[in-house]
């Protein structure tokens, strides 16, 4: 299922998501981003620089109809980014960073 509207608060992911220690960020996503040369610190700033023109879509998780999953776009320097957050036990999570 999709939807056109974020089903999580940017505003709260980018309050929490403040500091490289804040960051809950699956390892996939890690591994990805230090894939395109980008540490903890510049994910913080690409969290930090979403804005609602960057939102893409909601989507379901594949696994779990009921949990939502936000997608945004976003350009780092010359690369276009795919980044997707959602929920687990500790908050929200950075699913998904990489090149769009």
């Amino acid at each position: 299922m999709e939807k056109r509207k974020p089903h999580h608060s940017l505003e709260a992911i980018k309050a929490v998501f403040c500091t490289p220690e804040k960051l809950n960020i699956t390892k996939t996503a890690r591994n990805c981003a230090r894939s395109l040369g980008i540490n903890l610190d510049q994910v913080v700033a690409i969290v930090q620089s979403l804005s609602a023109k960057n939102f893409y879509k909601s989507m379901t998780s594949d696994l779990n109809s009921s949990i939502w999953q936000d997608v945004y776009h976003v350009a780092h320097g010359k690369t276009e980014l795919y980044v997707k957050f959602t929920t687990d036990s500790r908050g929200y999570l950075l699913i998904s960073l990489k090149e769009k």
